[in-house]
């Protein structure tokens, strides 16, 4: 039976078009709910990355306008409040104590559409993620208004100390219920004492279009290796360019596309393209800010995607790939172990190995047969557990 309709409130620090994978998360949750009849808010601020907290950019978005049925409120990065904050903002850079107070003090910052949001009753608040200012926010208007139910979506990298800062397991210990992505992050979370009973497992999905489109070959474009995702440090997009050097020295003729949004990182993957001599810089293509039209081609003719990031909270782009029949090969991290399952629907590289990753990428590349039916073991299991519509259902019976 279908709940009642219900007035929601996301508080996060960045929403479409910013293009992350939380963001997108957030996104498809928040206009789920509204397609279900639910009254959906967002409110968020107008950057389009957190490098640009603090920035003062201005992205011409609209302060106020409904995206797909949501009511999307924006704080602008020109605000009092952040001209106010930037005088501090420079103890970020304090090592391990910054990590007590950086979460509150580095963003998302919200003045005039808060003190409008904190007029109005909402049943339901899901702040988000770690480690950001969305949760505080999230309490203070739960304090204000306390027969709200507050929820906490916080997308946790969990060997990453900013994200399991004291403050940050503080507030997840006052809310009401949260949303841990996998296994393994509801397990830390128990362990850093948050109640078992109060957290909800979910998981992420993919965008219908993704398993109705048909493929689309490019013959100018095939059997490539395919990095997928923003242009972060953390996604160790230098080691892959790496190991596929070595590649290349073998002989093999493959490519490397890395196609994303660009972020603070970036500037430095300019510069370490440029200083690669032609032989290995003309096997790289990048393209940023693609469209869904461009990932869709990237994906339909890459052999595989390979993300080597060193902390992930899930990795939908493993959905994303699998959806398009491609397999995957991920890092033997915790949290991509637990969605990549080895030999199966992908290979997973321990980064601690030297050669792990080039013997996994060329492990798919000389076997056609085996990456082509994981592959279809990817794209079978997403049409099993990975579908937007039943996880907004899952998610709309607790509300």
């Amino acid at each position: 039976m279908k709940s009642t309709k219900k007035n929601i409130l996301f508080i996060t620090h960045l929403y479409y078009p910013s293009v992350g994978g939380a963001e997108r998360v957030f996104q498809r949750i928040a206009e789920g709910l509204a397609e279900r009849g639910n009254n959906v808010s967002v409110l968020t601020s107008d950057a389009l990355s957190t490098e640009q907290f603090f920035s003062f950019v201005n992205n011409n978005l609209a302060s106020q306008e409904i995206v797909n049925g949501v009511q999307v409120l924006r704080e602008h990065l020109n605000s009092n409040i952040y001209k106010a904050l930037k005088i501090i903002n420079p103890l970020n850079k304090l090592g391990r104590v910054s990590i007590f107070y950086r979460p509150i003090i580095f963003g998302p910052h919200f003045y005039d559409e808060y003190k409008k949001i904190l007029g109005i009753d909402y049943d339901v608040i899901i702040a988000g993620p770690t480690p950001t200012s969305s949760l505080f926010y999230g309490l203070y208007y739960k304090r204000r208004h306390p027969q709200s139910k507050f929820i906490i979506f916080p997308h946790m990298h969990i060997d990453d100390k900013l994200h399991n800062s004291p403050v940050n397991i503080w507030a997840l210990k006052k809310a009401e219920f949260v949303l841990a992505l996998t296994d393994i992050e509801k397990k830390s979370l128990i362990l850093r004492g948050i109640k078992e009973e109060r957290i909800v497992r979910i998981v992420n999905g993919v965008d219908d279009y993704l398993l109705q489109t048909k493929p689309k070959r490019d013959k100018t474009l095939h059997s490539y290796v395919l990095y997928l995702g923003q242009e972060g440090g953390h996604k160790r997009i230098p080691f892959l360019i790496k190991t596929m050097m070595n590649i290349w020295n073998k002989g093999y003729k493959n490519k490397l596309v890395i196609a994303g949004a660009r972020t603070y990182f970036s500037p430095a993957l300019d510069k370490l393209i440029e200083k690669l001599p032609n032989r290995y810089s003309l096997n790289i293509l990048r393209f940023n800010d693609i469209s869904e039209e461009q990932k869709l081609r990237f994906l339909d003719n890459c052999l595989m995607l390979v993300n080597p990031s060193s902390y992930e909270a899930f990795g939908i782009v493993f959905l994303e790939a699998w959806a398009r029949g491609k397999p995957v090969i991920g890092a033997k991290i915790k949290a991509v172990r637990e969605i990549v399952r080895y030999g199966y629907n992908g290979l997973l590289f321990d980064g601690k190995i030297k050669g792990d990753l080039e013997e996994k990428i060329l492990k798919l590349i000389d076997d056609k047969k085996l990456a082509q039916e994981m592959g279809q073991s990817g794209y079978n299991e997403v049409k099993k557990k990975y579908i937007w519509s039943e996880i907004v259902e899952q998610i709309e019976s607790f509300l």
